[in-house]
């Protein structure tokens, strides 16, 4: 057997694959979601008030909604630029447990900490 074979095996498993300007599938999937709606709920606002029709801004919301989605994948990719995985998915969960809405599953207490036994 021959010690100098590549690996074949991709150094990536444990992450997701990238799949649109350097998004993941989720992170898409959650892009796409809330410019949807909100397109949808802006726009058909905006028509109903405007000119009395409401389904005519929510038909004018999908192709407005990729456009959206694509610069909120834009600006996804420049965030992430030069940062670690996961990064910003770690910085916004200690972010959500100091505003007190989540409590993150990482320790963030600062600090002495104590090893002695106490009785």
């Amino acid at each position: 057997m021959n010690t100098n074979q590549t690996d074949l095996l991709p150094t990536r498993l444990n992450f997701d694959a990238i799949v649109f300007m350097g998004c993941t599938r989720k992170e898409l999937i959650w892009l796409s979601l809330s410019s949807i709606i909100s397109c949808a709920l802006i726009l058909g606002v905006l028509t109903k008030l405007m000119f009395g029709m409401l389904l005519v801004g929510v038909g004018l919301s999908f192709p407005v909604a990729v456009g959206v989605t694509c610069f909120g994948a834009l600006t996804l990719q420049r965030l992430k630029q030069g940062k670690p995985k996961g990064y910003l998915k770690q910085s916004l969960l200690i972010r959500l447990e100091r505003n007190g809405i989540q409590k993150s599953p990482f320790v963030t207490r600062s600090g002495k900490w104590s090893t002695e036994r106490f009785l």
